[in-house]
Formats: C-alpha cells, structure tokens, sequence
C-alpha cells in the first residue's frame, strides 16, 4: 500500500487531468515496473481506494494475481503459489485452484524497473496531454486567438507565438504571414487567424510486446497569419457581430493585397437597411477599429449584387464607372468604362484597385476610357454579336424585304442627335426591320443601347 494523494493530485493540478486519467497513467507505470521485474504484467492488479478514518487520502496496492497449486505442481513463481503458502496467507479455507490476490510492495522493485516505469508514465501523461492539446487546438481552427510573441525563430523572420498551450508548444507566426505594414517586437500581445492545426514532430517508438516500431506525431503545430483575408474577416465579424446577427449585414466576399488595400463586398436581409453604412459605420468608426487593428491598411466596402454588371462598378470604388459592357459571359470578361479622369483611380497604383475588384467579382475585367473602348478590336464582334440576337429566322426574309421597300429615307446624325464618335445602329449590318424597331424605342446610337438595362 502507498500513499499516491499528493501526487495525483499535482498531476491533476499541473497536467489539467482528471482523475480516471492519472489513475490510468498510475497504473500504467505500475505495471510497467512489474513487468520489468517479474517478465509479464498479466496478472497484474492495481487498486485505488480510501480509508473511512481519512477519506481525503489516497491509496494504491499492486497485486499480484496466483493460482494456488499442490507444492508438486509447484513451477511458475510468478502467477502461481505453493498450497501451504498460500494458507499462511490466507488462512485454512484456501483451496487448491483458488486465485489469490497478493500485495507487493514497489519499494522492493529493482531501481531500473522504478525508472522503466516513471519512463513510462512520463510517456503516456505526455501522449495525454498532446493529445487535449491538440483537440483543444484544433477547435480554434479558422478563428481568431491571442497570443504573445516570445522569441524569433531559427531563420531569423519567422515569430514562435504563446497562445496559452505552454512553451513546449509555441505558434509558428511565419514570414508570409505578416504584414509588411507592421513591425513586431519580443512581448507583444496580437491577434492572429489561426491557419491550420496540425500533430507535431513526428516520433519514432518502440512496441515492448511486439518490438516493433511505431511512428507517431507528437505535440501540436500551430500555424498562425495577420496577412490573410479571413483574418479581416475575423475582425469584421467580431466587430458587426450585432449587425451580422440581426441579419442587417452579410459579409458576401473579401479580396486583400496585404498592407496595400482591401475590398469587402456586403448585402443585407433587410430592405430598409443599408449594409455598407452599416458596415462603415457611423462616421466610420467601426471600419476604422479594422484599420488600425491592420495597420492604416486601407478598406472598400462595397454593396454586393447578384447582377456582376453592377457588381463590377461597385467594386472599383473609388472611381466612378459610367457603364460596364459584358464582352464574354462565358469567360466571365467584361469592360468597365470610365472618364479619362478616372481611369488611374479605378486601375490604382501597380493595378491594385482593378486587380481586388477581379477577386472580389471573380470576373476578368478591363478599365477602359470612352474613346479606348471605341477602338477595341471587340467592339465590331459585340455590334454583331446584339444583331444577331435580333434576326429572326429564314421564313421572315420576306417580310423583312418587303419593310426594306418601305424603309423611310435615313435622317442625317445630326437630325437625330447623333454625337460625334457614336456609332449609327445603322452602320452595323442589321436589317431594316431591327433597325426601325430600335429607331421606335429612340435608340439611334450603338452607344444609346448599351446604355439600356
């Protein structure tokens, strides 16, 4: 019998076990020792109980499981038992074939079996303890944590982060992963969006039984980013939580070039609500709590649509868009044309404003003036490509022809305000009948159409 009550109760204290666990690991280490010494832990038996007089205490026995034999049967010392010992022990009703549970005391265990079995234990409290660690871990997958900045890592960039699973088990905080907008130092406390959990180092063991090895991860890796776009979705999230939650806000996609900008697209489930405002905030308090978490990065937001047209214009925010043209629905390519004056700021320095607003559309988009636009090689296929939508099929050539005949003398540009540099919706091949049909609807001008929704 020995008194294990202070150190399971440390276990528990400063490994966060319960007791089923530690009693597990006791009893593992037990019979680790006992094998070392008698060859087999089979019949083995570990017990934990207390005492009425002192119920706080706790104690455990190892017991050692024999069969009680005749003294000519008498061979195996480990798991059976002479008769007449066994009735010294437990007295004149043993019987031959009973099994009897024999105390032993681990004093008496040689000092390697002792150290195989704190080895042991020390083994499998380990494996316990990785394994918490990494389920807790892994549920903060994809959300945001704290975490402090304890020391630069071996390749002098990347940052080991504590984020409350101990020194054993620091947070990468990689180079990608920073912004090039922000400086850090040692003691630091930030948030990060945890990227991935993953087991740690991978182990090599050795099976006792079986002597086989086993490979086994062990320990947890943490991979954390303040670069990433849903790291701004975190903020947002945490921020507008009222507002997403009422339904006021929806956060519909984010495109980011990390210390440079980024465009956050927002609908609502509320048709008095304006989700951009709401977002924003008033006089853009709450966006202004995302930028300075990020570093006066700068942050759109926009109104989302279903209709990529209007989409598109939104997007390239801050330029003003005079009209978007759907060159290939098919590829997803379109044309956003905008005044000379706003060309630079809808394109932005190094791209960047028209790049976003392709992620943020997941559209192929080119910023083009008026008069650019007029030139593309495109425009002739587009004219033809809206004819064609208007011929009818070969039964009505006749028709056509006979409307032909009847076709009125064409007014000159200027009598029907025609601009200059518009295109005649007469210049571009279709039959008179579509042409007069247009001409009914106002519509004189290749450009006067494509102003139509």
């Amino acid at each position: 019998m020995i008194d294990l009550t202070n150190d399971i109760r440390e276990m528990m204290d400063q490994k966060d076990m319960s007791f089923k666990e530690v009693k597990s690991i006791i009893t593992d280490m037990l019979k680790s020792a006992y094998k070392r010494k008698f060859g087999t832990d089979e019949n083995a038996e570990v017990k934990f109980y207390t005492k009425k007089k002192d119920s706080s205490r706790i104690y455990v026995d190892i017991l050692a499981k024999k069969t009680v034999v005749e003294e000519e049967d008498y061979f195996n010392e480990v798991t059976e038992i002479p008769y007449d010992d066994a009735v010294l022990l437990a007295g004149d009703e043993v019987e031959v074939g009973d099994s009897l549970e024999i105390p032993l005391n681990p004093k008496t265990f040689e000092y390697s079996a002792v150290q195989s079995a704190k080895q042991r234990g020390q083994q499998v409290s380990k494996e316990m303890t990785d394994d918490k660690t990494f389920i807790k871990a892994k549920s903060m997958e994809f959300t945001l944590i704290k975490g402090e900045l304890k020391k630069i890592g071996k390749n002098n960039s990347d940052w080991l982060v504590d984020v409350g699973f101990g020194e054993e088990n620091l947070a990468v905080f990689p180079l990608r992963g920073q912004s090039p907008r922000e400086t850090y130092e040692m003691g630091d406390t930030l948030r990060f969006f945890v990227e991935k959990v993953d087991r740690g180092d991978e182990i090599v063991t050795k099976d006792n039984k079986t002597g086989k090895t086993k490979k086994k991860k062990r320990g947890v890796k943490i991979s954390l980013s303040r670069s990433c776009k849903e790291f701004v979705k975190c903020l947002l999230e945490a921020q507008l939580r009222e507002e997403i939650d009422n339904g006021s806000v929806v956060i519909k996609a984010i495109a980011r070039q990390v210390g440079v900008r980024t465009k956050v697209a927002v609908d609502t489930k509320k048709s008095d609500t304006d989700p951009v405002g709401a977002t924003v905030g008033k006089a853009g308090c709450k966006i202004q709590t995302i930028t300075n978490e990020i570093a006066g990065e700068k942050i759109d937001v926009v109104r989302y649509d279903n209709d990529p047209i209007v989409l598109i214009a939104n997007a390239l925010t801050p330029a003003q868009v005079q009209r978007v043209v759907e060159i290939d629905p098919a590829s997803k390519y379109a044309v956003a044309i905008v005044d000379d004056k706003d060309q630079g700021l809808a394109i932005g320095q190094n791209g960047v404003n028209v790049k976003l607003a392709k992620t943020l559309c997941d559209w192929v988009i080119d910023v083009k003036t008026k008069s650019q636009f007029n030139e593309m090689d495109q425009t002739q296929q587009i004219h033809e490509n809206v004819g064609s939508l208007f011929k009818d099929d070969e039964e009505n050539t006749h028709s056509v022809e006979v409307e032909k005949k009847e076709e009125p003398k064409a007014l000159t540009n200027e009598e029907i305000g025609i601009a200059e540099g518009e295109t005649p919706i007469t210049d571009i091949g279709l039959d008179s009948r579509i042409v007069k049909k247009l001409h009914n609807a106002d519509i004189w001008s290749i450009e006067e159409f494509f102003d139509y929704t």
